[in-house]
């Protein structure tokens, strides 16, 4: 049976590198398209895997269409990050824009299935916030399009990543003694592994049953916000209990009223008013899913534990 040619945007990113690994171990061609020519790590990576590479500048209105000829399978992980702000990494050019442009450029190259990985809570959030409101952007303009051509189009909505937790949650435990709620901290989620996630995608692809749905997705075991604390700190042996300290909502909410004046001048100002307005909807909302893959928050506190534990 022949595999079908996937093409990757956000292939060198948390999910889109476990994606390319997951989808060669299968052995499915992957051309992973990748913004930096520049960047030998990120392409050694890629070459490694047996990707091939194509280039493609994602903040800029350029064309997809070479490196999506002869895709049947197009699957977009772009996401802007959470802090830095340019021309660059901007969550209405990139989210949005950038995600559309690929994803009409890929129905337009005949791609037969279209994949984009949207935020977890963005349909019932993109009134609240323009974070979420960026993304179902994208969401809409691409199903509208894969209906019109026939294609079909599977959205996956991860409830957080594994990552997230540890950059926040664990580091700031072992290196502060202290975890920060937003409100009480009594609102639960199930978050997931990336490798779950790619595993769960790439399934998707080879089951017609899968494709063409909205999958909402998270791990094996849920907790309060304020468990994953209490967790890192079980992992990282604390000597005295954990500081758990509560952000009251009502000072974000004016933070972000106030940021939303100013973003009338400032993006940068906008940008922090649609965050600020995501945090707190994700903070006061549940977030459970369809349990999905077998990897475990504790194990992977462990690994984070260990990984910066000094050689014996």
């Amino acid at each position: 049976m022949t595999q079908p040619q996937v093409c990757i945007a956000g292939a060198t990113g948390y999910l889109g590198s476990r994606l390319v690994a997951q989808l060669r171990a299968r052995s499915i061609p992957v051309r992973a398209i990748l913004k930096d020519r520049n960047c030998e790590t990120d392409q050694c990576r890629m070459n490694a895997l047996g990707a091939t590479l194509a280039f493609v500048d994602a903040s800029l209105i350029g064309s997809y269409s070479e490196a999506l000829s002869g895709a049947e399978v197009a699957i977009s992980c772009m996401a802007s990050g959470n802090v830095h702000v340019d021309s660059t990494n901007d969550f209405w050019a990139i989210d949005r824009d950038a995600n559309i442009r690929f994803g009409l450029e890929a129905v337009c190259a005949g791609a037969k299935h279209v994949i984009l990985v949207a935020t977890f809570e963005g349909r019932d959030s993109r009134k609240l916030t323009e974070f979420s409101d960026a993304k179902e952007g994208a969401v809409d303009a691409i199903g509208a399009a894969c209906r019109q051509a026939g294609a079909a189009f599977t959205v996956i909505r991860p409830t957080a990543y594994f990552s997230d937790l540890t950059n926040r949650a664990f580091d700031s435990v072992q290196k502060k003694g202290t975890y920060t709620v937003i409100g009480d901290g009594s609102c639960r989620i199930n978050p997931i592994d990336g490798d779950d996630v790619a595993v769960f995608i790439t399934d998707c692809i080879s089951d017609p049953k899968q494709a063409g749905r909205e999958h909402q997705i998270g791990g094996p075991e849920t907790f309060t916000f304020r468990e994953i604390g209490l967790l890192a700190a079980e992992v990282i042996g604390l000597p005295y209990p954990l500081k758990v300290r509560s952000i009251p909502l009502w000072p974000l909410r004016v933070l972000a009223a106030m940021a939303g004046m100013a973003g009338c001048a400032l993006r940068k100002s906008r940008r922090s008013a649609a965050i600020l307005k995501w945090m707190i909807y994700s903070s006061t909302h549940d977030a459970v899913a369809v349990t999905c893959g077998t990897h475990r928050l504790y194990d992977e506190f462990c690994s984070k534990r260990d990984a910066v534990r000094p050689a014996v």
